[in-house]
């Protein structure tokens, strides 16, 4: 095909309301480097079906309007390949001659699932910072397009051909700041939380990402199969100049950092918080945080600079699962101690754990409901191991025979973190996902005073929080 210098592109990003499937609204940060990206380069237009709640039949007439040479929908889910799908049907019959490229975690992970749809012309692998542009001008020759690394296609016999990818985004010399101009944040930031899973305590929260990447090699996690074993850090000048736009623009009170190791570097945290308290921002913030790189030293720096809420992945309180399982680099000693002090700072502090790993045994499960009581953390919860594509859990789980024969990632049984299906000699996955709901409301909701924090962490009434628990010991945890 051939497209002209100015190609006109529209990048889409699905509804994950289709087929009614739970909502789950966050903001597109692909959208917003890709923004960056391209606008200059490119005609570039925004269809953001998830934060405006399009319908097929909006996404087809706006496809239609805007009639681009290319079309790229982001893919940010494997459990959401359905709306992936709807929507590249959609575009091939209201733009038959626009190439279809689509990118994101599912086809990084399960590229030969996505290429088996006939309306995808291309997936492209990994992340685009320094690859997307000269591939989209590649696309008026096919034979250059396809000879770029990370791109997968198939070929004249019909035949798969995925490229591997040869750098990740940790390989990237200088991160691109994302671009807000094509997107109406609004959507996202005064949202219903008991119906998107976000916990913004009933005040204007934006999200922001500050460091892309994690160096360790967790079991479960398939981080590093999407952006490689290393660490990008963004200048922290743009992170500020970031939250600086967000408060102008939209009159942000809060950020929810999504980094994965959002305080791996000490200089480059101290610098950012202290920052913060520097040019008087006045926000809260919350984050998840890496438990061995916390002393009271640095909560006490983002207590002052508005850490409101911290989240401690601690997975299990086993350390035989902890060192022989997961290979998390975590001593559970430090816990404790952390939980005093964010508590003493007024700092709410909740955990994860995970339960139900091949080789766990039932007094590993037990050790991390009683480490998750001990350490009274003001909210816990508990999920279900559950093997994501090409991730070492699921080799360990398929080579240990304890999948269903019938096991798919794409099969609605097997999403999420609490609809369990492994089972082993030591349990079942009935077992698990009932013990999973059960541990949770018992530790939760064990005095007055732990439910009211548990209602004012989820955003809740007491009346609300008292028909989530119902409803969560009504399906053993499970929501689709």
């Amino acid at each position: 095909m051939d497209i002209s210098s100015r190609q006109k592109l529209t990048l889409v990003n699905p509804n994950s309301r289709w087929f009614g499937k739970r909502p789950w609204v966050s903001v597109p940060f692909a959208a917003l480097i890709l923004t960056a990206l391209l606008k200059d380069e490119f005609e570039l237009s925004f269809i953001d079906a998830n934060g405006q709640d399009l319908s097929e039949d909006d996404c087809a007439r706006m496809l239609a309007q805007s009639r681009p040479d290319v079309i790229l929908i982001s893919a940010l889910s494997v459990e959401y390949h359905r709306q992936v799908h709807a929507l590249l049907a959609i575009a091939k019959k209201e733009c038959p001659d626009a190439v279809t490229v689509v990118g994101g975690v599912y086809p990084t992970v399960l590229g030969e699932e996505v290429l088996r749809d006939k309306n995808v012309d291309y997936i492209f692998i990994g992340h685009a910072e320094e690859r997307l542009p000269e591939f989209i001008h590649f696309l008026n020759n096919s034979e250059d397009a396809r000879a770029c690394a990370g791109v997968g296609f198939r070929d004249e016999r019909g035949e798969i051909v995925i490229n591997p990818v040869k750098t990740y985004i940790a390989d990237v010399k200088k991160l691109q700041k994302p671009d807000y101009s094509l997107i109406d944040l609004e959507p996202y930031i005064m949202r219903d939380t008991h119906d998107y899973q976000v916990n913004s305590r009933g005040i204007r929260s934006a999200p922001i990402i500050t460091t892309y990447g994690c160096p360790h090699n967790c079991l479960f996690c398939a981080t590093r199969t999407i952006s490689g074993r290393g660490v990008i850090y963004r200048p922290v000048e743009d992170v500020l100049e970031e939250i600086e736009f967000l408060m102008d623009r939209y009159n942000i009170e809060d950020l929810a950092v999504q980094d994965d190791l959002f305080l791996s570097k000490r200089s480059r945290i101290t610098e950012l918080l202290q920052s913060m308290i520097d040019r008087k921002y006045n926000l809260t913030w919350n984050s998840g945080s890496s438990a061995w790189d916390l002393d009271d030293t640095l909560l006490e720096l983002m207590k002052k600079s508005g850490c409101a809420q911290i989240s401690m992945s601690v997975e299990s309180g086993s350390p035989h699962v902890l060192k022989d399982i997961i290979r998390k680099p975590l001593k559970l000693e430090i816990i404790p101690p952390l939980v005093s002090k964010c508590k003493e700072l007024g700092i709410d502090v909740s955990a994860n754990f995970v339960i139900g790993f091949p080789g766990e045994t039932w007094e590993d499960l037990r050790m991390s409901f009683r480490f998750a009581e001990e350490c009274d953390f003001d909210l816990v919860h508990f999920h279900v191991a559950t093997p994501l594509p090409k991730t070492d859990l699921y080799t360990l789980a398929k080579e240990s025979g304890v999948l269903p024969d019938d096991f798919s990632f794409l099969d609605e049984r097997f999403f999420g973190f609490g609809n369990a299906f492994i089972s082993t000699d030591e349990f079942t996955a009935e077992q698990l996902k009932i013990l999973r709901a059960y541990e949770w409301d018992r530790i939760n909701f064990s005095t007055p005073e732990k439910t009211a924090k548990v209602a004012s962490m989820y955003d809740f009434t007491m009346d609300e929080l008292k028909q989530h628990r119902k409803k969560t010991l009504l399906n053993a945890g499970v929501y689709f």
